[in-house]
């Protein structure tokens, strides 16, 4: 998996995605925080996408550590009038019937958080917004 393209960009979440994939703590937590904002003069259609990263470790003599921050990453979109309906549609039709994803809509900003507190509940995660995830990450190509 290549989370970055050719012009070194990375792609958040084949990023995050390669963390999780790849790392052997554990307890992985995940909470992504997708923004679209509509309410800017300078930048009429908006997007941020914060991704928090955190492990812990299980140790039967310790006990649960909560040991360490692994990424903590953000980045700013300015979007196009379709690529912002593109993308709110996708989190629009999102279900938030569990408790692992919340969708709050304001007049002028949506919002959707999605959270993971182990690595079957990521791989969930990943398999229900791939395309919302995907259409994120090809902004920066």
């Amino acid at each position: 998996m290549n989370f970055m393209n050719n012009s070194a960009n990375i792609k958040q979440f084949q990023l995050i995605r390669y963390i999780n994939e790849n790392c052997s703590d554990d307890h992985v937590i995940s909470k992504i925080s997708i923004v679209l904002r509509r309410d800017k003069i300078e930048a009429p259609y908006y997007m941020i996408t914060k991704i928090k990263m955190s492990s812990c470790i299980d140790r039967q003599d310790n006990g649960l550590i909560h040991a360490m921050d692994m990424l903590s990453h953000h980045r700013r979109h300015n979007l196009t009038e379709d690529k912002y309906n593109e993308i709110k549609s996708l989190i629009v039709d999102a279900s938030d019937d569990d408790n692992q994803v919340k969708v709050i809509e304001k007049e002028n900003q949506l919002k959707m958080i999605l959270m993971s507190k182990n690595d079957d509940e990521f791989r969930n995660l990943f398999e229900s917004y791939s395309e919302l995830f995907e259409k994120i990450d090809n902004l920066v190509d």
